[in-house]
């Protein structure tokens, strides 16, 4: 029997800075304070946090009422992370787009930011989906098959007529975290564009 993941709603998505960016996580303090008292999202922002001694974690996390945005260094790797923490209505695939909306847009937000004079630059061809629930969505062949399938309508529509690849980490003790992989570069502002009205 195929697994639902239709109950899942704690997610998270993970969108890579280049490889060559020369971002200081620090730099992004100031930056979140200011969209705190700015209202520069449309969450309800709450506080800054600073784990940059945090080896290989999460770096710079701006709280908010919905969830946490994070300068993410997992596996040696910068990105800008969210993690949903409240309940959201509708089906998996549109809160999944809903989720890379967000995601994309801040760091389209971020990469034109004065303050980081284009320290900030994102890559469009990668993306990693995170289930923190591990009881709805155990990292397993069943799971998988079941959060690609919720995946694919968003992956054709950022990478339309391209072959996208979807692969997982087979450790089973590991979260489920699906990564999908355009085989070109694409533009922040292309994924940008794809994800309007949607």
């Amino acid at each position: 029997m195929a697994r639902s993941l239709e109950a899942l709603q704690r997610i998270g998505l993970k969108l890579f800075l280049d490889d060559d960016a020369a971002l200081d996580p620090r730099t992004l303090v100031p930056v979140f304070h200011r969209w705190i008292q700015t209202r520069a999202l449309d969450l309800q922002l709450i506080d800054v946090a600073d784990y940059t001694h945090v080896h290989e974690g999460p770096s710079v996390v701006l709280v908010a009422h919905e969830g946490n945005l994070v300068l993410d260094l997992s596996d040696g790797r910068m990105g800008l992370q969210y993690y949903r923490k409240q309940t959201v209505e509708g089906p998996l695939s549109s809160r999944l787009a809903s989720l890379c909306r967000l995601v994309v847009s801040t760091a389209i937000r971020l990469e034109a930011d004065p303050v980081l004079k284009d320290r900030a630059r994102f890559r469009g061809d990668e993306l990693e989906f995170v289930s923190n629930d591990r009881l709805a969505a155990p990292n397993d062949e069943e799971t998988f098959g079941a959060m690609s399938a919720a995946l694919g309508p968003l992956a054709q529509r950022l990478y339309p007529d391209v072959p996208v690849s979807l692969s997982r980490n087979p450790d089973p003790r590991e979260r489920l975290i699906v990564h999908v992989k355009a085989p070109q570069r694409v533009p922040l502002a292309t994924l940008g564009e794809c994800l309007i009205d949607s």
